[in-house]
């Protein structure tokens, strides 16, 4: 019946209520998660493209700044191991001042993939930003679709309780029909009953004016006789 529908739809969004609050608590609960992570990534962003980039460029200044160092010490000690009578030896397989400035090129591009490393970082930091923005949109929206859900609700309690209440109008109806019935009747039959005494006293003055009209008549036959 209607009433078992309404039962039926209501527990329908009972279950999608409860469905959206699942939704809604892990958009929350994913919100602050990618909140953290969007800080984490502008924060390794930053150290990233920035300070290890700085570090690192500092460190080739400061390696090539030790290579020119070492290359006048390199010149200086072939020069006092050139001398026979000190006997000094200084032949190594690789200069100092040529390791240091094999070190120093070897990281010419490490400064520009940090650069771009931080620049994607920070890309992908924005990403998440507007990633949790649309999150944060689309759970205030399932926020509102629950309210709108609650809403019709509270409208299936009010069918439900309009047909309980015409329900049991109907039954009580049902209940006394038959004295109902038992009282249209006697008022019928007291109408008809009415009608009929009506109809009676009419026939009596009927025929009760008829007989006059008689008796007016036989006296004017005497009178002439």
């Amino acid at each position: 019946n209607t009433d078992q529908g309404l039962i039926v739809l209501d527990s329908a969004l009972d279950n999608v209520n409860a469905n959206l609050d699942i939704i809604i608590s892990t958009f929350d609960n994913l919100d602050g998660t990618l909140n953290d992570i969007s800080s984490s990534m502008e924060s390794s962003a930053v150290l990233v493209g920035d300070d290890l980039r700085q570090t690192l460029i500092e460190t080739q200044v400061a390696l090539s700044s030790a290579a020119t160092s070492a290359e006048l010490i390199d010149r200086t000690l072939s020069i006092i191991a050139a001398i026979p009578f000190l006997g000094a030896k200084y032949q190594p397989e690789v200069p100092l001042h040529t390791s240091l400035d094999s070190v120093a090129s070897s990281m010419n591009d490490i400064p520009e993939s940090l650069e771009t490393m931080g620049i994607s970082l920070s890309d992908t930091s924005e990403g998440l930003i507007l990633l949790n923005d649309n999150l944060s949109e689309l759970s205030n929206d399932m926020s509102k679709f629950e309210t709108d859900l609650e809403d019709a609700q509270d409208i299936l309690g009010e069918y439900r309780r309009i047909i309980e209440d015409t329900e049991n109008q109907v039954r009580t109806f049902n209940k006394n029909l038959p004295r109902n019935l038992i009282l249209v009747n006697l008022f019928i039959t007291g109408i008809l009953f009415s009608l009929g005494i009506a109809q009676f006293i009419t026939l009596f003055q009927g025929i009760a004016f008829i007989e006059g009209e008689k008796r007016v008549v036989n006296l004017a036959d005497i009178s002439r006789e």
